[in-house]
């Protein structure tokens, strides 16, 4: 841990990487503690010890009373066809030192990508793989178009993140499978249920082939959606959900000889009945390996509970969100954290963010959102400036494993917090604090039965880790 440590510290270039916490005597809680501010990136600060003394007045982060509540597979981003292609614009060693820095622990250690199958809003052009009116069985299928920029840099992502986890989404089927005969807006129909089961065989297929395993689908992105034809997308009703899941998908994939996970929902929490009536059918239960969710309507990751009493044995993951160019502003680390620890504290396993680069409008786009990107890519200058969302990402996914347990712990008042245990036994504990001027802000963690007090900056927002050691 401490090699990890201070090889993050020297590749973020902080003025006080050589700055050491205090060195405790045995038998005390040995931690290291990592902060952010608007004014430094991440970087060590000094911090006195944890005493037996307890101080009433502030909330405390409890770990000796914790429980273990999920796993965590890792924190992911989208690699959309429109971030592939400004990626495969600029000088290859800028990409690679770029993605290094994504993709690696000494810099973000995003270890979950999610794809496109076809165009999404966010690519150069709307596209699919088979145009080919009534090929049912896919013999036109191609992802020919795909191997000029997106399958490369996808590929090239394992030699950063050998244990990445790799899942995709689809926007729309080919217009002529839907009632709308575009890939903008309409239904799909009944009649192709098993034509679109062939068509994400066929594209696992594909991708397999070139070197890319798919470790799991989210049958339709946004199925209450068809985005009024504005960009791609497809209505899916939860009848034809439960038949995708359970039978046809199945099927197409046993025959195509693919092990791939099926994943359901892929919309809104205010859409939680609708879960719950698909994971009470038996058999979609039985087929199913996780519901994946996307916050932008009901904003409330609690509600995830009410479908853990039907869905005790299948996982979640929050599959997308990120920047809004139009609420920036509002879009702060403490919004931010409430998101993105809320979903993961109130069930899911991973959460993903949307398109990994897009420029400073928010191009290229086929569609009608205002998102950025996770960061902004500068063409001209070949250079990349971080959101604060992956700010915080920066601030505690480097320092926590795949397989980590997530803590329950009590929620703070003023404070947004998550605790981790890593499988070595090593907690990881992350508080963001937004800027109260004039205000200090403080909050305690008790460990094995002793006291850290963490008293926070004055007059800016920030961010703050504590890694405690297993003290075995």
């Amino acid at each position: 841990m401490k090699k990890l440590i201070a090889a993050v510290i020297l590749a973020m270039a902080v003025a006080s990487a050589s700055a050491e916490s205090y060195v405790p005597r045995e038998g005390e809680v040995k931690f290291t503690m990592l902060q952010s501010t608007e004014d430094q990136a991440i970087h060590q600060v000094r911090s006195t010890p944890f005493t037996k003394h307890a101080y009433s007045y502030y909330e405390t982060i409890d770990l000796d009373a914790a429980k273990p509540m999920h796993d965590f597979l890792g924190i992911g981003v989208s690699m959309t066809d429109a971030t592939c292609w400004l990626l495969s614009q600029i000088d290859q060693d800028k990409r690679h030192s770029f993605l290094k820095q994504v993709f690696t622990k000494e810099g973000y250690n995003l270890s979950i990508i999610r794809l496109n199958c076809g165009a999404s809003d966010y690519a150069t052009e709307l596209y699919n793989y088979n145009d080919t009116k009534g090929d049912v069985k896919m013999k036109n299928f191609s992802v020919a178009r795909d191997e000029a920029y997106m399958i490369p840099i996808i590929k090239s992502l394992k030699r950063y993140c050998p244990h990445l986890y790799t899942f995709s989404s689809i926007w729309s089927a080919p217009g002529w499978m839907k009632d709308s005969g575009e890939m903008c807006g309409g239904s799909l129909l009944d009649e192709h249920l098993p034509s679109f089961a062939n068509y994400w065989a066929a594209y696992i297929k594909a991708y397999k082939e070139r070197g890319i395993d798919i470790d799991a689908i989210t049958i339709q992105n946004e199925p209450l959606t068809d985005q009024r034809g504005g960009c791609p997308a497809t209505l899916i009703s939860a009848e034809q959900e439960a038949l995708l899941a359970s039978k046809h998908i199945p099927q197409a994939f046993k025959k195509a000889g693919l092990d791939t996970k099926i994943w359901i929902h892929d919309h809104n929490y205010s859409a939680y009945e609708r879960v719950i009536e698909l994971v009470k059918n038996k058999q979609v239960a039985r087929t199913i390996d996780a519901i994946a969710w996307h916050p932008y309507n009901g904003n409330t990751p609690q509600i995830m509970h009410e479908v853990r009493k039907y869905a005790s044995n299948i996982d979640m993951h929050l599959t997308e969100r990120g920047p809004n160019l139009t609420k920036l502003a509002e879009q702060d680390v403490k919004w931010w954290a409430e998101t993105v620890f809320g979903a993961l504290n109130n069930g899911c396993r991973s959460y993903s963010s949307w398109n990994l680069v897009l420029d400073a409008d928010g191009q290229p786009n086929v569609g009608k959102h205002p998102c950025g990107g996770l960061f902004t890519i500068d063409i001209e200058k070949e250079s990349f400036t971080e959101s604060i969302q992956a700010k915080l990402f920066r601030q505690f996914s480097p320092y926590v494993d795949r397989g980590a347990k997530i803590l329950s712990i009590a929620e703070q008042k003023h404070l947004r917090s998550i605790a981790f245990q890593n499988p070595n036994g090593d907690y990881v504990v992350c508080v963001v604090a937004k800027n109260i001027p004039n205000k200090r802000q403080s909050f305690q963690i008790k460990c094995r039965g002793e006291y850290k007090l963490v008293s926070l900056p004055l007059n800016t927002w920030s961010m703050t880790t504590i890694i405690i050691e297993n003290n075995k």
